[in-house]
């Protein structure tokens, strides 16, 4: 019995000395090397030859800190014949932003195996930019046509796939319209500007639009401010702006090879008016001249215009009275003498009526009363009186530019005529006075001139 309690004592303490030698086994293990930790994105492709192009990129772009950080990150990575493919051979070729914004495009949110990938849009690093896969049994395709080629390439803070071509994020469709033109060239900078305030961009930028634009140049709004005596911020804080720019436009495509003279309906529901002098010049309501045509745009035409066109706003018999009742009057006389012999209406109208009025001035009255032997208007007999105004009014609307040398025009005055003698400026022997030509009213023109003209008499 003393034998066998000697021997499982010694047993037990054999057991304790192995004991200790095994913890102290296990305690020189832990203070020993430790296996190394994986390598981040960037240190797992800067090891690896076929994504050397894509390292130097990442550097370029300063991606290495971002692509670097814990993420995680998805990482489909263009191999080196990737980027040769898409004809990027040197990433110095490329710039800066265009380079960053392609790598962020190539970059998920989070660790994505091959395993966990399926069909449809995920979104990328560039922001507002999607990736659209379509999985295939095993097969990875993205955006149509680029593939997986090697999965699953493991890093400490997310996984590379490397793929065969290299993945453009959508770009803008450059677009060349009208409101492009206009923001580019900086002689249409009041257009800009108006067209602006107006809130009109967005229709002359819609690429499914079509519009004929008859655009003033700086120039042009100028010589309309001077003439007006306004200024630009005047002008842009009218409330009639929208009107103004809108008539100058019109629906659909007119090249310069289809204008033709006569009315045209602007986008503002208000016509004006063309006309093409002898020397085959196009103008709009007598002042202002196309000086360039058939500047084309994505959505439209632009003809260049050396003056602002309004639509008039008063009739003949309208603007006459205010003549007459200006600080410096003009027209008293003619506007008593239409007054006297009912003639008023005649001359007042909208654009449904199309008269063209040769006005003699006041002075030209007083010369008419001298050879008659007469104070006034008053003391001219009365059909006489009508038969002289008649004969002062044509039945169409008719610009200076619109006038041809030797042609005869037809008047409100029976079967009497007008000839035109563009040599001397005259309409018969009366003179056209040239400042005063193509005064538009709603219902026509106005040519000022300075000698009352006498009708044939029998």
């Amino acid at each position: 019995m003393q034998k066998l309690k000697k021997t499982i004592h010694s047993l037990l303490g054999l057991m304790a000395i192995l004991g200790m030698i095994i913890i102290s086994s296990c305690s020189n293990d832990d203070d020993g090397p430790m296996p190394p930790a994986p390598e981040n994105i960037v240190q797992v492709a800067s090891g690896a030859d076929q994504f050397s192009t894509l390292v130097a990129a990442v550097q370029r772009a300063g991606l290495v800190e971002a692509l670097s950080a814990p993420g995680p990150f998805t990482v489909f990575a263009p191999t080196n014949q990737a980027f040769t493919a898409a004809g990027i051979t040197n990433v110095a070729d490329v710039p800066v932003d265009q380079l960053r914004d392609i790598l962020l495009y190539h970059v998920l949110s989070g660790r994505v195996m091959a395993s966990q990938v399926t069909s449809g849009s995920v979104p990328t690093l560039l922001e507002g930019e999607n990736l659209t896969f379509a999985v295939s049994g095993s097969s990875i395709t993205i955006n149509e046509s680029v593939g997986v080629v090697t999965a699953d390439i493991d890093a400490s803070n997310g996984v590379i796939h490397a793929i065969d071509n290299v993945l453009m994020p959508p770009t803008e469709e450059e677009t060349n319209t009208i409101a492009d033109i206009v923001i580019g060239n900086e002689d249409f900078s009041t257009l800009l500007a108006a067209v602006m305030e107006a809130d009109l961009t967005g229709a002359l930028a819609n690429v499914e639009g079509e519009y004929t634009v008859f655009a003033p140049t700086n120039a042009a709004f100028e010589r309309y401010l001077t003439d007006n005596g306004l200024t630009a911020e005047a002008l842009l804080a009218s409330p009639d702006l929208a009107t103004i720019l809108s008539y100058h436009v019109v629906p659909g495509l007119v090249p310069s090879s289809a204008v033709e003279a006569g009315a045209v309906t602007s986008l503002a529901e208000l016509p004006f008016y063309v006309s093409i002098d002898t020397e085959e010049n196009v103008w709009i309501n007598g002042n202002a001249k196309v000086e360039t045509v058939d500047v084309m745009a994505d959505n439209g035409i632009i003809h260049i215009i050396d003056y602002v066109i309004t639509p008039p706003t008063q009739s003949i018999a309208e603007i006459a009275v205010g003549f007459s009742q200006a600080a410096e009057p003009q027209f008293t006389q003619l506007v008593g003498a239409l007054s006297r012999a009912n003639l008023v209406d005649a001359v007042s109208g909208d654009s449904e009526d199309n008269l063209t009025v040769f006005a003699p001035t006041d002075q030209a009255f007083q010369a008419l009363y001298t050879a008659l032997g007469v104070d006034g208007y008053e003391d001219i007999d009365l059909d006489l009186l009508t038969a002289v105004l008649t004969y002062h009014v044509v039945p169409a609307r008719a610009f200076s530019q619109d006038l041809r040398d030797g042609a005869e025009l037809p008047t409100l005055s029976g079967d009497n005529v007008l000839t035109v003698n563009l040599g001397d400026l005259e309409i018969n022997s009366s003179g056209l006075i040239e400042e005063l030509l193509n005064v538009h009213a709603t219902n026509g023109v106005i040519h000022v001139i300075d000698e009352v003209l006498l009708p044939p008499m029998d």
